[in-house]
């Protein structure tokens, strides 16, 4: 056994691997996780009391749910209780605006349907369709997504000024053209 001089370090350094080792099998086990899970504990660290009901902070890695309600949301594309049948969770800034530019016009809107409507019927008659290999809902969405992107997509209002064309560009990129292809598909 030690002396009474400087016997019990080895106690404090120990304790200090253990819990290093501690929070390591917990980082690989978080990390083992489904998205969901992870989710969950991020949340945690981010509010523990779970009183806040907005993101601590922009920028984060994992998108933190929204609470509370949408002014206009009854008027709005995409409301509430959509549920699109690409990718979970809330729907992009980009994709949003996009969404309500859509219905902010009924005539725009109308065109939009009957594209849609168009999309539907050439995809009843599409070689994947016959074979198979996709729905008719599946081709008439990738069809319509291509469509709205081109119109989108086809002039930049601001010719000359490659930084705000590629912002612009940038933008269009995050939308969910599918998305909104299934919407309209859909209603």
């Amino acid at each position: 056994m030690a002396g009474a001089k400087g016997g019990g370090s080895w106690k404090v350094a120990y304790a200090d691997f253990v819990t290093a080792m501690m929070a390591f099998f917990l980082v690989m086990w978080i990390g083992a996780q489904d998205q969901k899970t992870r989710q969950s504990v991020a949340n945690y660290f981010v509010d523990p009391a779970g009183t806040a009901k907005k993101p601590a902070r922009s920028g984060a890695v994992l998108n933190d749910p929204a609470y509370g309600s949408v002014p206009k949301e009854e008027g709005s594309a995409l409301a509430k209780g959509r549920d699109a049948a690409t990718r979970g969770g809330e729907q992009g800034p980009a994709t949003r605006l996009v969404a309500d530019w859509l219905a902010a016009d009924p005539k725009r809107h109308r065109d939009w349907k009957e594209k849609a409507r168009a999309c539907r019927e050439a995809a009843a008659a599409s070689v994947a369709v016959r074979e198979r290999s996709e729905s008719v809902e599946e081709v008439a969405a990738k069809d319509l997504s291509v469509r709205l992107s081109s119109t989108f997509t086809a002039g930049s209002p601001v010719k000359g000024n490659e930084i705000y064309e590629d912002l612009i560009m940038y933008s269009l990129k995050e939308v969910n053209w599918v998305e909104l292809a299934e919407d309209l598909l859909r209603h």
